[in-house]
């Protein structure tokens, strides 16, 4: 299942920071629910479930598909630091906001 690669992903990728120089890092499971305002007569209403994968270090936080994840922990070394992870996930074009 979908969320079993998520959790798998989201553990990799924080096992392998939290062992080098990325300490204090976290990478979570988030699960968006969308049900279309509208089915066909007699049809169920369906509920489709979308994974991210959220990555904070305290003071910054991205939100990456799986796909996007599993690219993250295949090119993450345990030497990087929060700013190189950090840099690594803007160049895939994906946002990073600072958290409070």
């Amino acid at each position: 299942m979908l969320v079993d690669d998520a959790r798998r992903i989201a553990a990799a990728i924080e096992e392998r920071l939290n062992a080098g120089a990325s300490q204090g890092l976290k990478a979570t499971v988030r699960a968006d629910e969308n049900r279309p305002t509208s089915v066909p007569a007699g049809a169920g209403r369906p509920t489709f479930i979308s994974y991210f994968i959220e990555i904070a270090d305290g003071t910054r936080m991205a939100s990456l598909t799986l796909g996007q994840a599993a690219g993250l922990l295949e090119d993450v070394k345990p030497d990087w630091d929060p700013d190189r992870l950090f840099d690594a996930i803007r160049a895939m074009d994906v946002s990073v906001e600072e958290t409070p």
